[in-house]
């Protein structure tokens, strides 16, 4: 035997650093791989909302120029409106459109007021339930969408950047031109009924 002496068992000082020293080597490589996945995560969920944004907008300018009819409404002093008009500054596009009587709290005449407008760098889309306001009528405003820029053309015997012209009532199509962050440049067309 030995005297008496039982050897202990146990890590030396040398093992426990080298094994700490691993450690940290490969929870440092996990960090790396879950701090990517995670912007790449945050990255996806921004682009998914700025796309969601994007199709509410083209959905609902869709929906109010397939709708559109020429009627022309009184403002809020009593002066006559065109029926459609836009392409003057930051008011964009306004119109008058026909409701789906499916709606519950349709208009009595099934008709409504719509306006864009685009202001510093938001796309805004104001509705009027009442088409010949008093100075107490206020639209219900809702922000749309984000965007750099905005363009809009009309499209009658020609294509112009404003609307009225010469008497014409309705266009024939629409143009809108955005630039979105991250997306670019998205251009798209509409036909008027």
């Amino acid at each position: 035997m030995n005297g008496g002496r039982v050897r202990a068992r146990g890590f030396t000082l040398l093992e426990l650093l080298i094994a700490m020293a691993i450690f940290a080597i490969m929870a440092g490589m996990a960090y790396g791989g879950l701090k990517a996945v995670l912007d790449a995560g945050r990255a996806t969920r921004g682009r998914a909302e700025q796309m969601q944004q994007l199709r509410q907008a083209l959905y609902l300018l869709n929906e109010d120029l397939q709708q559109a009819v020429p009627r022309a409404v009184r403002d809020e002093l009593g002066d006559l409106e065109d029926e459609f008009r836009g392409g003057m500054g930051r008011e964009l596009l306004t119109l008058t459109r026909a409701t789906p009587e499916l709606l519950p709290n349709n208009t009595a005449s099934g008709l409504l007021r719509v306006s864009y407008r685009f202001e510093s760098g938001v796309l805004y889309r104001l509705v009027w339930h009442t088409l010949d306001r008093t100075q107490q009528s206020r639209p219900l405003r809702k922000r749309i969408m984000e965007a750099e820029a905005l363009q809009i053309r009309f499209f009658g015997a020609d294509w112009s950047t404003s609307w009225p012209v010469a008497g014409a009532g309705l266009p024939r199509a629409v143009e809108v031109t955005l630039n979105v962050p991250g997306l670019g440049r998205i251009r798209r067309g509409f036909w008027l009924r």
